[in-house]
């Protein structure tokens, strides 16, 4: 059974390369370094570092313990972060990267100024929002996933202890500059478009994504060139004229005036469903419940 101390002196090795750099850091001696590292090799039954004149190395056992490792002393963190008294209310939520989505929650912070609340707002791709609201990083979070993949997509949820909340649908938009030259409707094939996406892999079934255009092609044919969560890197390559945007109709916040539609994927299954993503069966707090009202009164 191994203990923390044992963990941590593990943990200090590992990233220093050193018994004595890891001794200056764990303020002991290099002696008592080797020691705990020894008796944490025997109760695992292996070895962990390889040992030579210039300091020591993780053995491929050692890299699978420490990526371990570094997993528990994270969850030891936000448990200590959790223990310690908040000193004012707090909120907070990660989001598909969109400038609707920012638009709304600046709106929110200028009516909810005066109430002395700390935020944190984090945008993330899909898996990464499951993540972090299932570890209790966020309050909850907000993300689109395509009509006909929903089912699948809250089955997932289903099994990591979350739920999520349908809140709106909306029409999918390849997005041009104007002086853009892809082809007219039903010319253009998915290959010949170039994108500037909010993240990566967008399009790909992990992400509950997958378009499909009239001709049968899907987007992931498609050539992703950029990718940002800078609304305003997304607006100035637009204007540029070379690279498209795949978006939702009515999530792209206010109309900057130099992009126009395109093309819109046919199909009521190829909609955007827009929602919240929470932990099943547990309350919101009361800031939690009042940002998720004011979103929902932004549809």
């Amino acid at each position: 059974m191994l203990n923390i101390k044992q963990i941590q002196y593990f943990a200090a090795c590992a990233k220093t390369g050193s018994f004595s750099q890891a001794a200056e850091i764990l303020f002991t001696t290099q002696s008592n370094v080797s020691k705990v590292i020894r008796s944490m090799e025997d109760d695992m039954r292996t070895q962990l570092f390889v040992r030579h004149a210039k300091g020591i190395e993780l053995t491929p056992e050692g890299e699978r313990a420490y990526g371990h490792v570094q997993k528990i002393l994270e969850n030891m963190n936000e448990l200590e972060m959790q223990q310690q008294p908040l000193a004012k209310s707090s909120l907070s939520v990660c989001f598909h990267p969109s400038s609707w989505f920012a638009d709304t929650f600046v709106e929110y912070y200028e009516t909810h100024k005066k109430d002395d609340l700390h935020y944190q707002v984090y945008a993330a791709d899909t898996h990464e929002i499951v993540r972090r609201v299932k570890s209790r990083q966020d309050d909850m979070g907000f993300a689109y996933v395509m009509q006909n993949q929903l089912a699948a997509f809250q089955y997932f949820l289903l099994r990591n202890y979350l739920e999520f909340e349908p809140l709106t649908e909306t029409e999918v938009n390849i997005y041009t500059g104007e002086k853009n030259s892809v082809s007219e409707v039903g010319e253009f094939k998915m290959s010949q478009l170039r994108l500037i996406q909010r993240f990566p892999d967008e399009f790909s079934s992990d992400n509950y994504r997958n378009l499909v255009g009239e001709n049968g092609h899907s987007a992931v044919e498609a050539e992703m060139v950029v990718v940002t969560n800078s609304d305003y890197i997304v607006e100035r390559l637009l204007g540029s004229g070379e690279l498209c945007n795949i978006s939702g109709a009515d999530l792209s916040g206010r109309d900057p005036g130099y992009s126009r539609v395109k093309y819109t994927f046919p199909g009521e299954g190829q909609r955007l469903v827009y929602g919240c993503i929470r932990r099943r069966g547990e309350t919101l707090s009361d800031q939690g419940k009042d940002f998720l009202e004011f979103v929902k009164g932004r549809f």
